[in-house]
């Protein structure tokens, strides 16, 4: 409903704006100024509906999100890797790592590789050619019993 009313009172403006113009083109000019203010008030009321009918639809998750996160200093960022690998039995690709995360998959890239120059984790090629980050210290160890088993 929101959205119809919306894209109701944006056409009215539009329709008040044109109505304005077409008055200069033609020379009369009484109250001009406040008809173009108020076609475009009634367009950016109609705006803001539709953008409200719009974010209404999105998940909670996603609608109450900022619109820019907050800058994540190298060790919150490390963590939010080795968490995700955790989650992935201490094996992710730079894909998951940034599907799972508020990482870009440029940014997930580059403290992987950071990781991978420190010794955190290794890197095993796949025969397709995608990188599997190896962290051996998130793995699931072995059961005592199948340890001791030949």
């Amino acid at each position: 409903m929101k959205n119809i009313i919306g894209w109701a009172l944006a056409a009215f403006g539009v329709f008040g704006i044109g109505s304005e113009i077409d008055k200069l083109i033609k020379g009369t000019v009484d109250q001009t100024v406040a008809g173009l203010i108020l076609g475009a008030v009634f367009v950016l009321a109609g705006l803001a509906l539709i953008r409200s009918a719009r974010r209404a639809k999105l998940p909670p998750e996603l609608r109450d999100a900022p619109g820019v996160r907050a800058a994540l200093d190298s060790r919150d960022v490390e963590r939010i890797v080795l968490a995700c690998a955790k989650q992935h039995g201490g094996r992710v690709t730079i894909a998951e790592v940034a599907a799972s995360s508020q990482l870009s998959f440029t940014e997930a890239k580059e403290v992987l590789e950071g990781l991978s120059h420190a010794g955190a984790c290794t890197v095993d090629v796949t025969e397709n050619g995608a990188f599997i980050y190896a962290f051996s210290g998130l793995m699931p160890r072995e059961t005592a019993r199948a340890a001791l088993e030949p």
